[in-house]
């Protein structure tokens, strides 16, 4: 017996790193294939990148100046890859793909080890190639990282209390070390979101007795040996972080508009919508059925509707509102529509075909709604190559729609669903890659041509300035910090605690620089800042380097 067992977790083992080995190649297709977009990626490499050059990794800085927007985890990681492989656009992201895979595999086992091994498949698969997880992939934010640990805190809690695993100390220990982690990525929402899930579900079950065993001595000194090292080494360097981190980046973040994110309440419905094709129709119908066993306080549903709608509503009323946030929506509604569909198909229930039509209503309303705004979109991003993969998206849609007809009326047919998956899934996630750069070159453009111009000519002494607007990839490409003319933006509280610093300038005595230095000055431009200083002002400047969005100018 115990050779059977040991044998089957050999399978088991070489089976889940086979997933991971697919699950890898899925996530690195064309993963360097976009320049760092500014600001957001050209932050999470610049403030890293710092952090090598100096050799302080208790004090994150951008472009020299302190910034305590976001604990340092996920810099110390990107610094390790920096020290390791260097910067470039696919070094810089192998982290995404890291915890993209992480996050499949966790709902894999989640999936195989409590229902069954084809829940555990569809359910990796689904939230492997549902578009707002997979669009997050390729993107150097925080967001998916924190989403994965959130999670993964949440996986752990479902199987310590709600399955009541045989392993509940050892993954009591785990989840305490998860939600540390997390909150050393992001802040303290990587423990106020799993354990405001937590609350609700045992309000809604009245499991009060719980509350005792959650507060687990071991677990909380695990989760402060974690969290409180960096927070005291930061806060004992720097007296200013304590009051701007925890009351300004977390409660105030949240119950002001202070950074002007505000959206409606409604906000992130349409993005869910949207963001889980092409898998939304059957979600929706899984999430019929646990909001049907959540009124009857079947536990483990509870749990659910409490992880997604708790979630939900736990951002719709904040007063600050980005896409990213509801990321950790995303696995739990995967698990959930990959049972829906596997035990569909097992027992021949109605929820697949009504799965199925909504899917094709959605696919439908989807290809009415790009035609609709085909024109808007053309204005948004002029290439002729853009047109060409909205005219492919819409048969895509089109195409999956037939397909799904066919599935409906051949009776749950397994290989006709597998055929579509594998089509939409491919199709969604190439033109993915293919439209990001057109929209990343005409929304987000890259400075790295300007970039690598002034790195060519510069040399030891000479001046680097941006004009009226932190270009966060230029650093990076340039691999020097730079000063700034007349703004201040994100970098206002560095510069606050700063006075002595020589990153700010005002316009006036820039250009009194300009004319009276003896040193050689580069200042980077967008086109139409150029247009409109020299328009007014004749003041003696050479072109060094230019493209379509930006200029280089230097004094001498």
């Amino acid at each position: 017996m115990e050779k059977q067992q040991i044998e089957s977790r050999i399978k088991g083992v070489k089976f889940l790193l086979f997933l991971a080995v697919i699950l890898s190649a899925f996530f690195s297709y064309e993963i360097g294939n976009r320049h760092f977009a500014d600001p957001d990626e050209g932050r999470y490499v610049e403030i890293p990148r710092e952090m090598v050059v100096t050799g302080d990794y208790i004090t994150p800085k951008l472009d020299d100046l302190k910034y305590f927007e976001k604990p340092v985890l996920f810099y110390w990681m990107q610094a390790a890859v920096i020290k390791t492989l260097g910067i470039n656009e696919t070094s810089m992201r192998l982290w995404l793909i890291v915890f993209a895979v992480l996050g499949c595999l966790a709902v894999f086992l989640v999936g195989a080890q409590y229902y069954s091994g084809a829940v555990g498949l569809f359910s990796a698969g689904i939230l492997a190639t549902n578009i707002l997880y997979y669009a997050h992939s390729r993107l150097i934010i925080l967001d998916l990282v924190n989403s994965v640990l959130i999670c993964s805190v949440l996986w752990c809690f479902f199987a310590i209390f709600i399955r009541e695993s045989k392993h509940r100390n050892l993954l009591m220990i785990l989840m305490y070390a998860l939600s540390a982690i997390a909150c050393l990525t992001k802040g303290l929402i990587g423990a106020v979101l799993p354990g405001f899930v937590a609350c609700l579900w045992i309000l809604f079950t009245n499991n009060w007795k719980k509350i005792p065993e959650m507060l687990n001595p071991w677990g909380l000194t695990v989760f402060f040996a974690i969290f409180l090292p960096w927070h005291v080494a930061v806060s004992i360097k720097n007296p200013d972080f304590p009051y701007f981190y925890f009351i300004g980046e977390h409660f105030l973040r949240y119950t002001t508009k202070m950074h002007d994110r505000y959206q409606p309440c409604w906000f992130f419905l349409p993005i869910l919508i949207a963001g889980f094709l092409p898998w939304t129709g059957f979600a929706l119908v899984a999430l019929k059925n646990t909001l049907k066993k959540f009124v009857k306080f079947d536990s483990e549903n509870v749990f659910f509707a409490c992880w997604i709608f708790g979630i939900l509503g736990f951002y719709s009323f904040a007063n600050s509102k980005l896409i990213p946030y509801i990321l950790p929506i995303v696995p739990p509604l995967a698990l959930l529509t990959g049972k829906c569909i596997v035990n569909s198909i097992e027992q021949n229930s109605l929820d697949f075909k009504y799965g199925s039509w909504m899917n094709v209503v959605l696919l439908i309303a989807a290809c009415a709604a790009c035609v609709t705004a085909k024109s808007q979109i053309s204005n948004i991003l002029q290439n002729v190559n853009v047109m060409l993969l909205m005219q492919a998206f819409l048969g895509v849609l089109v195409i999956s729609a037939v397909i799904l007809v066919f599935a409906i009326y051949r009776k749950n047919d397994r290989l006709l669903l597998m055929f579509w998956f594998v089509f939409i899934s491919a199709n969604l996630m190439w033109i993915v890659n293919k439209a990001a750069p057109y929209y990343q070159n005409e929304k987000k453009p890259t400075t790295k041509r300007m970039a690598e111009a002034v790195r060519m000519n510069r040399v030891d002494g000479d001046l680097v300035y941006c004009y009226k607007r932190y270009y966060q990839d230029f650093p990076v490409y340039l691999n020097s910090t730079v000063g700034n003319v007349d703004f201040v933006g994100e970098l206002e509280f560095g510069a606050n605690a700063d006075k002595n610093n020589d990153k700010i300038i005002t316009e006036t005595d820039f250009w009194k620089l300009w004319n009276s230095t003896n040193k050689r000055i580069f200042l980077l431009l967008s086109r139409k800042d150029y247009r409109e200083v020299f328009a007014e002002k004749s003041i003696s400047h050479k072109i060094l380097d230019f493209d379509e969005h930006f200029i280089v100018i230097t004094n001498r």
